[in-house]
């Protein structure tokens, strides 16, 4: 269990799957009580459990909870200002008050109260409940009680903002409502388990279990019957040489992580700054992105522009971040949560191919959106290591791959959204985007290496 353990911890750090890696780091813990306590690992089981909250939710629940999470908090929190006498408007995780909009981001979603919920959920109803029954019915109000309680903490923000008082919805107050909010979550989950101790289903939870039926679990008569076993237990022998085996195993692991590919084995590439605001016949101005994305998007080089054409009605949106190298909390990930969060609609997601001419061609992944009368054709591409890559999951195998037989694990992910024309079909605009990415792709690996 340990050896697989370890296994995992290298193939989360190399593939940039942080799920993996904590998987790991948990799986080793129960491989060590595992092997020192053997079938007494029992008893442990609910302290195991509540350790594996170590384990970060993979990405694309992550981002399927939190987008679900903010909309269902921007639309709670709307309808409670609406009915306070606030003029509102919504518009997928923004709230528009006029003078201020408001932006329920993924911190913002309720998924941090989420989760520590559960836990503390887990933990009242087994030191304070009784019966299945009760400890179910305790983790049923978890999310109405986080999203209940985060949509009040928006909608005390917002009257703030909407009362010239918006400075007191930043930083030290939002840290502390949001403190708030959790202790009262908490008070409420403990509120709801002294009322459900109160309700009796059957008449056996009103009585005390009867001595006969405890019975002996067989581990101490196992120390009553061989003294022999309870001696080479408790030796010392056996725990040192395990002990020595499993650091042994620490070691090399610690080693072959030190090896990760970094920086060091990046080619030489050509900055950002200096990427042309011409493709073709099309005109670019540049934009630069807030900090506080920035330091979300993890990448280490980017270019952000919008082009325009002459006698065009079309605009495409340029995002390329860089990656010097790619490990957990530094990678690169697929732009849907990023653009369905800001109240956009998929209506049609799907590969298309790109004719670069010499019998070459590229693939690339294309979504249909859509949000009241405008329409948006967005592409997509990894481009890693001179591979262009459409599904993350394949990225990711392709990370462990080359950080081994490569020591790199340097790439890109480029994106063009192209804003339709009224009246403009999908397919009129593919023309338009698929000749635009041609001429990009010319340029492209100058700043991305192959």
């Amino acid at each position: 269990p340990i050896i697989f353990s370890i296994g995992l911890i290298l193939v989360g750090e190399l593939g940039s799957v942080e799920t993996l890696l904590y998987i790991g780091i948990w799986g080793c813990v129960v491989g060590l009580v595992m092997v020192l306590y053997g079938w007494r690992i029992r008893y442990l089981i609910f302290p195991l459990i509540i350790l594996a909250f170590i384990v970060p939710l993979p990405p694309f629940v992550n981002r399927m909870l939190t987008f679900q999470l903010k909309l269902a908090a921007s639309s709670l929190a709307t309808l409670m200002l609406r009915i306070s006498g606030v003029s509102v408007f919504q518009d997928g995780n923004i709230i528009d008050l006029g003078v201020s909009q408001l932006q329920v981001v993924d911190a913002c979603s309720g998924l941090r109260y989420l989760i520590p919920l559960v836990l503390l959920a887990l933990l009242v109803g087994y030191f304070f409940s009784k019966g299945l029954w009760r400890r179910v019915v305790l983790l049923f109000f978890v999310i109405p009680i986080s999203v209940i309680l985060n949509s009040f903490r928006i909608w005390i923000t917002g009257i703030l903002t909407i009362n010239g008082y918006g400075e007191l919805a930043e930083n030290l107050f939002h840290d502390f409502t949001g403190w708030l909010v959790f202790m009262i979550a908490g008070a409420i989950l403990f509120g709801i388990t002294m009322i459900l101790k109160k309700i009796r289903l059957r008449d056996k939870d009103q009585g005390v279990r009867p001595k006969n039926d405890i019975k002996d679990d067989g581990v101490n008569k196992g120390y009553k019957k061989n003294n022999k076993y309870e001696a080479s237990v408790t030796g010392m022998t056996k725990p040192i040489v395990l002990t020595a085996m499993v650091c042994l195993i620490f070691v090399t692991s610690g080693y072959a992580l030190k090896k990760i590919p970094s920086a060091r084995n990046l080619p030489q590439r050509e900055d950002f700054k200096s990427f042309p605001m011409q493709i073709g016949n099309w005109q670019g101005k540049r934009s630069y992105i807030e900090q506080e994305i920035l330091d979300q998007l993890w990448a280490d080089d980017y270019v952000q522009a919008t082009y325009f054409k002459p006698r065009s009605s079309n605009v495409i949106h340029v995002l390329i971040p860089f990656y010097e190298y790619q490990s957990t909390r530094h990678t690169a990930h697929a732009p849907q949560s990023c653009l369905l969060g800001g109240g956009w609609a998929l209506t049609e997601s799907k590969e298309r191919a790109i004719d670069l001419g010499e019998g070459k061609q590229i693939t690339l992944m294309t979504m249909n959106l859509a949000k009241g009368n405008a329409k948006v054709l967005g592409s997509y591409f990894f481009f890693m290591r001179g591979r262009v890559i459409t599904s993350p999951w394949i990225n990711k195998f392709y990370l462990m791959w080359d950080s081994f037989s490569r020591q790199r694990t340097d790439g890109a992910l480029v994106r063009a959204e192209m804003v339709l024309a009224p009246g403009q079909s999908t397919d009129e605009a593919w023309g338009e985007l698929a000749g635009f990415i041609s001429g990009l792709w010319e340029v492209l690996p100058r700043y991305v290496p192959k």
